[in-house]
């Protein structure tokens, strides 16, 4: 195995290793002295590639939803402050 594609093998087992945990860890960057892709490889780098996307999208739609609740919470909290803390009537008590 050439030099080249033991550390582009060696990436490869890294990048898979950090998709399997929960959270997944996904590289913001690649290294500088980054060295062109041997053929033998191009395959599995490019397998890796979409799970890093995909990954990477998964992540953006929870970042979403999280955003959206963060959003309403703070909403609600500002209504409760400009009504003075007064409690929910229990007609509008949606959880009762």
């Amino acid at each position: 195995m050439s030099d080249a594609a033991a550390r582009w093998t060696a990436l490869l087992d890294a990048i898979d290793e950090g998709l399997l945990v929960s959270p997944p860890v996904l590289l913001d960057a690649l290294p500088s002295d980054i060295i062109p892709v041997p053929p033998a490889l191009a395959a599995r780098a490019a397998a890796t590639l979409r799970r890093m996307a995909e990954a990477a999208a998964a992540l953006e739609r929870q970042r979403s939803v999280l955003a959206g609740e963060l959003a309403a919470l703070s909403a609600a909290r500002s209504a409760t402050a400009a009504t003075g803390g007064a409690p929910v009537p229990f007609f509008l008590d949606t959880k009762a």
